[in-house]
């Protein structure tokens, strides 16, 4: 199974969020770049994540197969 993101993004999307915008929080670009690319992030970005845009981790996360 695969991690993807594309629920992060779509909820980002929908709510005109950008990804300088989350640099701008705090949230580093690299991470920013790995959630682009579906690589995985560390629970402590996650967190972070959750945190700034009021949501829980499994909204911004989906498995599927490879």
């Amino acid at each position: 199974m695969v991690v993807t993101y594309a629920p992060l993004r779509k909820y980002m999307q929908e709510n005109n969020i950008t990804y300088y915008y989350l640099n701008n929080q705090g949230i580093d670009s690299r991470t920013l770049q790995r959630i682009r690319h579906d690589k995985t992030v560390t629970t402590k970005a996650l967190a972070k994540l959750a945190t700034l845009l009021n949501c829980r981790p499994e909204q911004m996360i989906d498995f599927v197969n490879e």
